[in-house]
């Protein structure tokens, strides 16, 4: 099941500065796989999902993350059919929330 969320929505957060790590690539790509290695070993880091990233959602390593820290742009879900089986928040207005996390929320930012 995807919960879908407005921008700012029962979004909670601590106000403890967050590493963002914007994923585009799919699974199988060298990028995608150093990007998911950065996000396990990091402390308060933030998924975020878009493009071909979305096909991440079914990846293992992926969804063992804690389902509040990863986001996926829902039109980029429903234009290539993914429909993960856990819980993860797709967000409507994905590109407001990634551009407000970068500015306010994040303390780094790393693109894939």
């Amino acid at each position: 099941m995807v919960g879908l969320l407005s921008s700012n929505a029962n979004r909670h957060r601590d106000d403890v500065k967050c590493m963002v790590f914007l994923l585009t690539k799919p699974p199988h790509s060298e990028r995608a796989k150093l990007c998911i290695k950065l996000v396990e070993r990091s402390k308060n880091a933030v998924l975020y999902l878009v493009g071909d990233g979305v096909f991440n959602l079914l990846n293992p390593s992926v969804m063992a993350l804690p389902p509040d820290r990863i986001y996926a742009c829902k039109e980029d879900m429903d234009a290539r059919g993914v429909q993960p089986e856990d819980t993860t928040i797709s967000l409507v207005e994905f590109y407001e929330q990634l551009v407000e996390d970068m500015m306010v929320l994040s303390d780094k930012v790393y693109a894939f």
